[in-house]
């Protein structure tokens, strides 16, 4: 075996980079075992396994090559080296730089332990990729610790000079909300607990109150005269029938 190595490898013609650029323009025309053969870090054993696979046409997975990318069930590298091209020359290196992000080449890829080979349907030329090992598992063997919530104080509103008049001071516009007439739960002022505000244009930071919200109702002031005005006649009316009376 060494010898028959030492032979191919006497008749090959090795170059450092190669441009791939142009998939399918000059394909391999060699044969699966002599494309192994130029491969002398793979055991026997190993190789005997590839060439079995190529042979029967029976990959490890098939895969989209792109640009930046090798595309499959498993995960590789993106560079491919060691592609044989024509009949015996084989590149170390080979460059696909100037291909388009959306171009994708199918491929197969062959598996041995951690030698892999690389097989695109285009031209069939036996490359050699690097297949990454599985990531490992990250969960954690505890569970994550959540903070717990911070505690809100609950906010308090400010009294207005006008809270008696708008319901404020009643509990309807700061309270969480009120018990509707068809026994239903209504909101009071916009539902946020914030007194209910409303601006109007040409008239900012008006007070105001829901439609819908009955405000107790205030006695005018002529009310309030009329009133003083009936107790003052009824006390002078008693004064003077006392006095006569007296008389």
């Amino acid at each position: 075996m060494p010898l028959i190595a030492a032979a191919l490898a006497a008749t090959l013609s090795v170059s450092a980079t190669c441009s791939w650029n142009r998939p399918g323009v000059d394909p391999y025309r060699g044969d699966a075992a002599t494309a192994l053969a130029h491969y002398p870090d793979i055991p026997a054993a190993q190789r005997k396994v590839l060439l079995d696979k190529m042979t029967k046409g029976q990959p490890d997975d098939k895969v989209a090559i792109r640009r930046d990318a090798i595309i499959g069930d498993g995960r590789y590298d993106a560079a491919i080296r060691d592609m044989h091209f024509g009949k015996a020359r084989m590149c170390a290196s080979v460059d696909r730089s100037r291909w388009t992000e959306a171009r994708s080449e199918p491929g197969a890829v062959y598996c041995a332990d951690q030698h892999c080979i690389l097989v695109p349907k285009i031209c069939g030329n036996v490359s050699r990729i690097t297949r990454r090992s599985k990531p490992a598992d990250t969960r954690p063997d505890q569970p994550v610790a959540v903070a717990a919530p911070v505690p809100v104080e609950p906010w308090n509103p400010e009294r207005h000079p006008l809270d008696w008049l708008t319901g404020t001071e009643l509990g309807l516009s700061d309270g969480p909300g009120y018990e509707g007439g068809d026994g239903t739960e209504g909101e009071a002022g916009d539902g946020s607990g914030e007194p209910y505000l409303t601006a109007a244009a040409g008239n900012p930071a008006l007070w105001g109150w829901d439609e819908d919200q009955p405000v107790q109702a205030v006695p005018e002031a002529s009310t309030w005269a009329m009133l003083l005005a009936g107790v003052g006649i009824v006390a002078g009316w008693g004064r003077r029938a006392r006095r006569k009376h007296a008389a």
